[in-house]
């Protein structure tokens, strides 16, 4: 009859992971991109050793970027691919859901968490868009999931596990390495007070953590030695560190917002329940509190850091990393119970609903496909990008784009602005106007636009993920003689 259990548990594991998996992939087939997404993927839009190179210039550690540049390379350089690219770790870690926390943790546990990695707020988002962030969410995960395993399971082969994970979550991200840091943190203070014949495993674990990740150490120092001349986040004020200790709970829909906090409010009733008023002591109930306490002394950490450094490297989407730990915490606290654990099921599908509706549109309402393929039909070789007011977002989204087609041509961008007329000039080319919704030529533009001859032609509004824009062009053609 056990074994009849266990079976039907695990096919039940094996149903819901493919349906969770559904969710994720659902989201992967469109041609929207924000800035920060298209960078990421133009960067990948060389050899390796350019990748390589450009991850070295840039502020983050190069494993993802490696990573997606295999991918597209073997499955085709398309966004849907990109994307894929960052759901697979997500899926992962519902692997490890199925599997080991499901086994360390039991049946009920292990289904809350995968529902909870899936229909929480921020985790779909992230969990599909082309960075880092899902790869760094799974290493930091499996960081905290396999400490817990030394404690129960003391053995090379677990240590190895935790190491090797610690240090991929510092190749992909700062952030994902401070938060496996608290993993090392917390089981070295389990062994001062709880094992201190194994204490030696853990200055092992340290001591080949930093050599694996000496290189990546190196590397981090260089870039943070830099960051200041170019890269600075908003400054982490009182407000800010409030919206930042309820960021994990924000659906973007008040009601489901207020039921989320609500639903983590009840776990920690659980969690005095179950341990001032029935005195229980086990060590999973210690780990569920210091899952939960990692992502705010994540949060504490990124504040002083901001404060000590001249130029701010922490904001929201670093604390990503924390959250799989920190539902891990509610997964065990309603387990115990099984109405309370069926009631947590519908509390996490009605913020799923509205989670997923909300990551639906943001991924599916405005097609790129119409802007790719003008692009693709419209840009020649040499021609040049210039976005009145500088703007990042466009200066990023429409030369990737014009990758994407067929034609192979790259419309670079350049500036500032008289380096842009001086390149189309040069090369004979046309020079295309970006102008975001909102924005206007300044009179310095404009009158550098009159001196040199150049009138403006509206060529067509583009609407993509975001942003909203007028495209122009000033060609040679359209030069006037004063």
């Amino acid at each position: 009859m056990e074994k009849k259990a266990i079976f039907d548990e695990k096919r039940i594991m094996a149903a819901l992971f493919l349906l969770l998996s559904a969710v994720y992939i659902s989201l992967v087939w469109n041609n929207n991109v924000w800035m920060d997404e298209a960078f990421t993927a133009s960067l990948v839009h060389t050899d390796l050793a350019g990748v390589i190179s450009r991850s070295m210039a840039d502020t983050l550690p190069p494993l993802y970027n490696i990573i997606l540049k295999f991918t597209t390379d073997v499955f085709g350089y398309s966004i849907p691919v990109m994307k894929m690219t960052s759901v697979v770790p997500m899926l992962l870690v519902l692997l490890a859901g199925a599997t080991t926390v499901r086994k360390r943790f039991g049946f009920r546990t292990a289904v809350l968490f995968m529902l909870l990695i899936t229909f929480m707020p921020l985790v779909l988002y992230y969990g599909v868009e082309i960075r880092m962030y899902s790869m760094g969410f799974l290493f930091a995960t499996l960081s905290g999931i396999w400490a817990y395993e030394n404690v129960c399971e003391p053995s090379i082969r677990n240590l190895a596990v935790f190491v090797i994970v610690s240090v991929l979550a510092g190749y992909t991200h700062h952030f994902a390495f401070v938060t496996a840091a608290f993993s090392y943190l917390y089981l070295l203070l389990w062994y001062i007070f709880f094992d201190r014949k194994d204490l030696t495993r853990w200055f092992w674990a340290l001591a080949a953590t930093f050599v694996l990740y000496l290189p990546c150490l190196i590397v981090t120092l260089s870039q943070l030695s830099r960051v200041s001349g170019y890269f600075s986040m908003p400054e982490v004020d009182a407000g800010q560190f409030m919206e930042y200790v309820v960021y994990p709970y924000k659906v973007g829909i008040t009601p489901l917002t207020v039921l989320c906090l609500a639903f983590v409010a009840a776990a920690f009733v659980m969690f005095a329940y179950m341990v001032c008023i029935k005195r229980k002591r086990d060590p999973e109930y210690i780990f569920a509190i210091l899952c939960f306490s990692v992502y705010y002394g994540v949060l504490i950490f990124g504040t002083i850091i901001s404060k000590i450094m001249t130029a701010n490297i922490f904001v929201d989407r670093y604390l990503f990393f924390a959250v799989g730990l920190l539902w891990m915490f509610a997964a065990i606290m309603f387990s115990d119970d099984k109405r309370i654990f069926c009631a947590a099921i519908a509390v996490i599908l009605a913020i799923g609903a509205g989670t997923y509706t909300l990551e639906i549109r943001t991924e599916y309402k405005n097609s790129a496909d119409e802007e790719i393929a003008f692009l693709g039909d419209n840009v020649g070789k040499g021609d040049v990008l210039f976005c009145i007011g500088g703007h990042e977002e466009l200066q990023n989204c429409i030369p990737f784009y014009t990758y994407l087609d067929s034609n192979g041509e790259e419309l670079t961008f350049v500036y500032p602005l008289e380096n842009a007329i001086e390149t189309a000039r040069e090369n004979g080319s046309t020079l295309w106007i970006a102008v975001l919704e909102g924005s206007s030529p300044s009179e310095e533009e404009l009158a550098m636009l009159d001196d040199s001859g150049l009138s403006l032609q509206k060529q067509t509004d583009f609407e993509f993920d975001r942003y909203r824009c007028e495209i122009y062009t000033a060609t040679p053609d359209t030069f006037v003689k004063k």
